[in-house]
């Protein structure tokens, strides 16, 4: 008889354990499972696939060259422009998008990759809108192969006052123009 106690003891804290567990389990689950849901307004109409090639299609013929859509396309999901305010050390999460700089300000490109950009294939060329002339010509090639993944890097800031582009280039192909204004 107290060989059975002991047996009905043991089973007895074995199920208390094991309903702890899937309790916990059960928070754990329903507290760590966030879901986000968009909802969009009734009035507003979402996008055809008409409408959606119209907008990937836009030329921007502000721009002096087009850049090769598909080429960005097969290696980059975004690059962008972006500075370090004056005197701060480079931190990737300290950049601020913009497309407007000072002087004093550190320079910055943000480049989103898909896939592995091989070495000494990308470079860049500072075009100035006025002079329709390049202000800094294409340099080398950058030397060690990146991503996927985020790159970010800063420069100091051309010393002209103007309107620019950066020009981004894969082998020889260009792949982004990047609006820019030094005032």
């Amino acid at each position: 008889m107290a060989k059975e106690n002991k047996n009905s003891k043991g089973l007895y804290i074995i199920i208390v354990i094991l309903a702890l567990i899937i309790i916990g389990a059960g928070y754990w689950f329903f507290f760590n499972n966030k879901v986000i849901i968009k909802t969009v307004p009734k009035e507003t109409t979402t996008p055809t696939t008409q409408s959606i090639e119209k907008q990937t299609q836009v030329i921007d013929e502000t721009l002096s060259e087009q850049p090769n859509q598909e080429k960005f396309k097969e290696y980059f999901t975004s690059i962008y422009l972006a500075k370090l305010p004056i005197g701060s050390e480079f931190d990737p999460r300290s950049i601020i998008k913009t497309n407007a700089f000072i002087a004093g300000e550190q320079f910055c490109t943000s480049i989103n990759m898909k896939k592995q950009v091989p070495a000494n294939t990308l470079s860049s060329a500072i075009y100035d809108v006025i002079a329709k002339s390049e202000a800094e010509p294409r340099g080398g090639t950058f030397p060690q192969a990146m991503g996927p993944g985020n790159s970010t890097g800063c420069q100091s800031l051309i010393e002209t006052t103007g309107k620019f582009e950066l020009k981004l280039y894969l082998d020889d192909t260009l792949v982004a123009v990047l609006p820019f204004e030094v005032k």
